[in-house]
């Protein structure tokens, strides 16, 4: 009998990528059809050759099944067994596009076809917001029931309230995992035990105390629950943070957990209502909704939705966007579509106002030595106070984004410098899609087209070889005014990619087009970057360091490698000194 609860899996660690998963899972053929040992592999399998996952090894049917599970339980794929009688169950939903187990539900197609970060946010509160414990996927629950998701929001909401922090994991793991009726005292109940607990933390005077404190509060929760302790202070509520964030509801502040400053009228609007139990009352209902992706949220309603518009429109700087003139004739008689579609965009044009002032705040000192942290961190590098990275290929992707956001100079719009999604707090959510570049950079008198890649040795042939050269020629037939350059970064380039790119050459059809491609070595790039913590300099001496780079590539590829880390040095040394 479970005595505490997880949402999704341990297994699966990085939620972000259970979108693009998901698409995997349908374009694939395993939608209704995704049971039994080869299937699951197979999965895996897929997941791997579609550049959802990064392992060594062979598929396996365990890690299939994980995945799986983590698309049931979020209720974007029907459920193989149920309570009641499984035969009938389908048509009792009244869900006509779900006949099989492990089907694709309405709520899981609107979520691989949602278009925004803020579609994505919303079909993501509603699941969790909807997620009541037990159900018939996750039962064998101590007496009660339980919200998981409105239980921290209730928490979080009290806490704001009086003023303190947010909670941190190890505080969600002692106080909140733990499976607990949850009757309307509960929330102020554990804000009392969180605030007794960080009252006996700071009468600690020794790290030691601290440890003791921390063992002894990790003794009594596994005594009350029997599993151990440090699984849940540290992958459960690991979890909980990772896969509730995805609503676009929270904010970190360090180490904690916050409700966002223009999330806080939703979150009391919707906890008006909050906590309701349906299941254990009507269960085809219940899954109904988690389904359909229907339950409700203040949003829906027309006047909240309204409220919204008028603030997003405050909050934007250009009033003289064509869309602030579509969103005054918004009103009460407007089609609920067209309000959810204008709200939407409006986020979305908010986001990228406040991108700009991300991307300036990337020159301050602070932002250049938490940059370099991540980046050496990313290059395998021990540094003290690691940051967290939850998805390396993303974040090596964000953290050169972010370098050349602090080299500045940048004439294209911010927003359109990056093909990876960014969510509210402007860290990656994924990485970039197929089709095009990693990073694109317009500046006044040339493009810079930016490829990065954790990927080594033979794999670095395989996937990146060709992609990167496409991409460099279809950019210069974008921009044929300009010098187009492409930057390949990694923490090592394979020989024979340096060959490819040391060439310069893509043929389209019989027609023969030089590109410039320098690979360069994540450490390389950092040595480069990492002149910022002394001197500015701009995007016309990074240009220079390019052409010096390309200067010497008539040579193998092995004495072009290191000539490239050679001109860096010297590169750098002569900016230092100018």
């Amino acid at each position: 009998m479970p005595k505490v609860w997880n949402i999704g899996n341990t297994t699966v660690r990085n939620p972000k990528r259970v979108e693009n998963a998901l698409r995997v899972f349908v374009e694939e053929g395993f939608s209704g059809n995704a049971k039994g040992s080869e299937v699951e592999a197979r999965l895996h399998a897929k997941l791997k050759e579609r550049e959802i996952l990064e392992y060594d090894g062979e598929p396996s049917d365990w890690a299939g099944r994980k995945w799986r599970a983590a698309f049931y339980q979020l209720g974007f794929i029907s459920y193989d067994r149920y309570e009641i009688n499984i035969t009938n169950y389908f048509q009792n939903i009244n869900i006509p596009s779900i006949t099989k187990p492990f089907e694709l539900t309405p709520a899981g197609r609107k979520l691989i076809e949602a278009k925004s970060i803020p579609e994505i946010d919303e079909i993501y509160t509603r699941q969790f917001a909807c997620l009541e414990l037990p159900n018939s996927l996750e039962g064998g629950y101590p007496e009660g029931k339980m919200k998981p998701f409105i239980l921290l929001l209730q928490v979080l909401k009290i806490f704001q309230e009086m003023g303190k922090e947010g909670i941190n994991k190890f505080e969600t793991g002692l106080f909140l995992q733990k499976f607990r009726d949850h009757t309307p005292e509960l929330p102020h109940q554990i804000v009392e035990e969180i605030l007794l607990y960080r009252k006996r933390l700071a009468e600690c005077k020794t790290p030691l105390q601290v440890r003791n404190l921390r063992n002894e509060y990790k003794q009594k929760l596994h005594a009350e629950i029997g599993i151990n302790a440090d699984s849940v202070v540290g992958d459960y509520s690991d979890t909980t943070f990772r896969y509730f964030s995805l609503s676009g509801l929270f904010s970190r502040i360090g180490q904690s957990l916050v409700i966002r400053t223009n999330k806080i009228d939703f979150v009391n609007e919707l906890l008006k209502t909050e906590p309701t139990f349906s299941f254990s009352l009507n269960s085809t209902e219940y899954f109904e909704t988690f389904y359909k992706n229907s339950f409700k949220i203040p949003t829906d309603n027309r006047i909240f939705s309204l409220h919204e518009i008028e603030l997003l429109k405050v909050g934007i700087r250009d009033k003289r966007n064509p869309l602030l003139v579509e969103a005054n004739k918004i009103n009460e008689e407007s089609d609920i579509t067209e309000i959810v579609s204008v709200r939407f965009r409006l986020i979305e044009y908010n986001n990228w106002e406040r991108e700009v002032d991300f991307a300036n705040d990337q020159q301050s000192e602070e932002s250049i030595n938490e940059i370099l942290k991540y980046l050496r961190v990313l290059n395998g590098e021990v540094v003290s106070n690691p940051p967290e990275i939850d998805d390396k290929p993303a974040y090596l992707e964000w953290a050169v984004w972010r370098s050349f956001l602090a080299i500045d100079d940048i004439v294209s719009p911010i927003h359109t410098t990056r093909r990876f999604p960014i969510d509210q707090d402007f860290y990656p959510r994924n990485t970039a899609p197929g089709g095009g570049s990693d990073l694109l950079f317009e500046f006044k008198s040339f493009i810079l087209v930016v490829e990065v890649t954790l990927t080594t040795s033979h794999r670095q042939m395989a996937v990146e070889s060709e992609p990167v050269r496409r991409h460099t020629v279809q950019y210069k037939d974008m921009y044929p005014d300009k010098d187009v350059y492409c930057l390949f970064i990694a923490p090592s380039v394979d020989n024979n990619v340096a060959e490819t790119f040391r060439i310069g050459v893509w043929y389209n059809e019989d027609v023969e087009e030089f590109i410039n491609i320098v690979p360069m070595k994540l450490s390389d790039f950092i040595n480069a970057f990492e002149i910022l913590k002394s001197k500015k300099y701009k995007n016309s001496d990074f240009q220079t360091l390019i052409d010096r780079c390309l200067a010497f590539r008539n040579v193998r590829a092995p004495q072009w490698k290191n000539s490239i880390s050679n001109e860096v040095d010297v590169w750098k040394k002569r900016l230092i000194a100018g």
